[in-house]
C-alpha cells in the first residue's frame, strides 16, 4: 500500500523535474453550474501534461546499473512524451511502444527528446505483448504507464499541491483511463484532506473503470471507441484496488459531447487542451444538481493536441 510517506517523498523525488503547475478559478464554470471551480493546470507541464510526474517518480528511483540498460514503455501518447523526456534528461536510450492510431503530435513529441517508437495494434493487449518482449530481448526497464506503485504516487503528487492550497474541497475531479491518476488523487485526499470526495469520470464509450466500480470486479477488456484518446485503455490492477476503496464515484461523460465541450473550453478559457481533459467537465454538466454550491478541483491532464486531425 502506498503510505503518506511515499507521496511525500514521491513530492520531494520529482521537484524540479515536474512543475507546481498554477490552480486557477473560471468564471464561466462557476457561473454554469452555481459552484466554485478551480482548474488544476497540468498542460503546463514541460511535456505538456501530468504524466511527467509518475515517470519521474519512477526513473529517478532506478540504480545506475538499470539506468544504463535504458528504458521502454508503452502508451497511446502522454506517457510516452514522459519517458523519452527523462531518457532524454538521464542520458540513456528509450523505446516507445505506440498504438497505430496514436495521436500524432503525441507522437512527434516522443520522438522529438530521442525515443525509439515502435507501432504495435490498437490493442492493450498488442502494446503490452510488444513492449514486454523488447524489454525481455534488449534487457531495458520496463515503466509502465499506470500499474505500478511509483506511477501512482508520482500522479498523487498533482492533488497533494491543490490540497496544500485548498484543503476545503468537497470534490477532486479527474478522467479515468488507467487508473494512475484517479488512485493516486484519492490517496492524496485519503491523507491531506479526508472530507474531500474524489471521482472519476469515463467516457461512455470506454467505461471499464465505471462497470468495475459499480460490480466490484475489474474489467480486463474495453472496446475504447472513444475521441479521448488518452483514455483508451482499461483500468490497471494496482490502481483498480485503490480506486474501488477510496474514491466517492465515477461519472460518465457522453461520448458525443466531448468535442463539443473542448471547444467550449477552448473559447471560454483560452486553455488549449485535449479531448481526454474536458471529459470530467462533460460528466459534471450531467451531474450539476450534485455541485451546486460546492467547491471543486478539476485536474486538467494535458494539451498535446494534434492540430492537422482535429475532430
Amino acid at each position: 500500500m502506498i503510505s503518506k510517506l511515499d507521496i511525500q517523498q514521491a513530492s520531494s523525488r520529482v521537484r524540479g523535474i515536474s512543475v507546481k503547475t498554477p490552480l486557477i478559478g473560471n468564471t464561466f464554470l462557476n457561473d454554469l453550474w452555481d459552484c466554485e471551480v478551480l482548474l488544476k493546470c497540468e498542460q503546463f507541464q514541460s511535456i505538456g501534461a501530468f504524466k511527467i510526474r509518475g515517470a519521474a517518480n519512477f526513473a529517478l528511483q532506478l540504480k545506475p546499473e538499470e539506468l544504463s540498460r535504458g528504458l521502454v514503455t508503452h502508451s497511446s501518447g502522454n506517457h510516452a512524451q514522459a519517458v523519452s523526456y527523462m531518457a532524454y534528461i538521464m542520458k540513456v536510450k528509450a523505446v516507445i511502444v505506440m498504438p497505430k492510431n496514436s495521436n500524432q503530435q503525441k507522437i512527434k513529441n516522443a520522438r522529438k527528446w530521442g525515443a525509439e517508437i515502435v507501432l504495435c495494434e490498437p490493442t492493450i493487449e498488442s502494446r503490452i505483448e510488444t513492449a514486454n518482449a523488447i524489454a525481455k530481448e534488449s534487457g531495458c526497464i520496463m515503466i509502465p504507464p499506470f500499474d505500478h506503485e511509483r506511477i501512482v504516487a508520482g500522479q498523487s503528487t498533482a492533488a497533494m499541491e491543490i490540497i496544500a492550497e485548498h484543503n476545503d474541497l468537497d470534490y477532486i475531479i479527474t478522467p479515468l483511463g488507467g487508473g494512475g491518476l484517479l488512485a493516486g488523487t484519492s490517496l492524496s485526499a485519503r491523507y491531506f484532506s479526508p472530507n474531500t470526495k474524489v471521482i472519476g469520470a469515463e467516457p461512455e464509450e470506454a467505461a471499464d473503470g465505471y462497470e468495475g466500480f459499480s460490480s466490484g470486479e475489474r474489467v480486463t477488456t474495453v472496446n475504447a471507441n472513444t475521441v479521448a484518446d488518452g483514455l483508451r485503455t482499461t483500468v490497471g490492477e494496482i490502481p483498480f484496488e485503490i480506486i474501488k476503496s477510496n474514491i466517492h464515484d465515477i461519472w460518465l461523460a457522453q461520448e458525443d459531447q466531448i468535442v463539443e465541450w473542448m471547444y467550449r473550453f477552448w473559447n471560454e478559457t483560452k486553455m488549449i487542451v485535449e479531448p481526454s481533459c474536458v471529459v470530467p467537465l462533460v460528466a459534471m454538466h450531467a451531474q450539476k444538481e450534485k455541485l451546486k454550491g460546492k467547491k471543486i478541483a478539476v485536474i486538467i491532464t494535458g494539451g498535446n493536441v494534434d492540430f492537422n486531425a482535429l475532430p
